[in-house]
């Protein structure tokens, strides 16, 4: 499980309404936050992306174990020195638990 159900619960207040309205700003945003770090992955940008995978730990913070944040936070330092190759396999990695994620939030806020 990549959500933290009782981060999630103890943020809200296990108020489901709120737990709804988190989970449909997080999905909202979540396409552009994912776009943004392709493009910069793309473009060799560093900085960029490293600002991009932060933009995306920064909202896993209200709903991902603490085992995944830290794996998004150490994308967001080796995003900084970019030896593409391993980043883009991490990257693909933790996508992966990102589609993980977003279905225990749906399953979690009713969506």
């Amino acid at each position: 499980m990549i959500l933290d159900p009782q981060r999630v619960q103890d943020i809200t207040r296990n108020k489901a309404k709120l737990i709804t309205a988190l989970a449909q700003l997080f999905l909202s945003e979540l396409p552009d936050m994912i776009d943004s770090i392709e493009l910069s992955f793309a473009q060799g940008d560093k900085k960029a992306l490293s600002s991009a995978v932060h933009r995306l730990k920064s909202a896993l913070g209200n709903f991902a174990n603490s085992s995944y944040y830290q794996e998004v936070g150490a994308l967001e330092q080796s995003a900084l020195v970019l030896d593409a190759a391993q980043w883009q396999m991490d990257w693909l990695t933790a996508k992966e638990k990102l589609d993980t994620l977003i279905i225990e939030l749906k399953q979690m806020a009713g969506l």
